[in-house]
């Protein structure tokens, strides 16, 4: 717990700023792959799409906030690291997750347009009361998604660039001390120096 105390709090901020796009990447996402439309037969026998289960939906949100809850928890253990580069950690992490969330995103929106023949709106793409057609929910998702996931890309390129750059300040401020010229007090021994007329 003290070690924790005495660590370096850049990487667990790193990972928890960065958490927040990546929860909405992972909604997203994750929206395309599991979401699914309740289906029950009508009294003519013909079968009706409805609203997904508020599992599902629960499913969904829980699946996203772990994998934000996972970035915070890889800035925690970065900070037990004794390098100042750490915050490096957490960055790379989330640079991770989203090409992991952003690669199969073309085939969980065809799949999610599959499962709602109707469009998400549940309604015929002929009826006048349709707001959605079929797949224009699933082409926005995607966007976004694609879209979320390359602002977490940069901002953790970003996060990256910033930790190498402070640290290669540090040193080199800390060379310039050590090898820059002496001050004018030790050139004459510490006697001060009097003024001529």
């Amino acid at each position: 717990m003290i070690r924790l105390r005495l660590a370096s709090k850049a990487p667990l901020a790193i990972g928890g700023i960065i958490a927040a796009p990546v929860f909405f990447l992972g909604l997203m996402a994750f929206s395309l792959k599991f979401d699914k439309p309740t289906r029950s037969l009508s009294a003519a026998g013909k079968v009706v799409f409805g609203d997904p289960t508020k599992g599902t939906v629960g499913t969904i949100y829980a699946l996203a906030f772990a994998v934000a809850v996972g970035v915070v928890l890889v800035g925690l253990i970065a900070s037990l690291l004794r390098s100042r580069l750490a915050g490096i950690v957490p960055a790379v992490a989330s640079i991770v997750v989203a090409v992991l969330l952003m690669l199969p995103l073309g085939t969980w929106a065809a799949e999610h347009t599959a499962r709602y023949p109707l469009g998400t709106d549940n309604i015929p793409d002929h009826s006048p009361q349709n707001l959605m057609l079929r797949g224009e929910w699933e082409q926005s998702a995607q966007t976004t998604a694609h879209q979320i996931g390359l602002v977490t890309i940069g901002l953790a390129v970003a996060a990256i660039l910033l930790t190498a750059a402070l640290e290669l300040r540090r040193r080199r401020g800390r060379d310039a001390i050590l090898t820059g010229p002496p001050p004018p007090e030790l050139e004459t021994g510490g006697a001060p120096t009097v003024a001529g007329p």
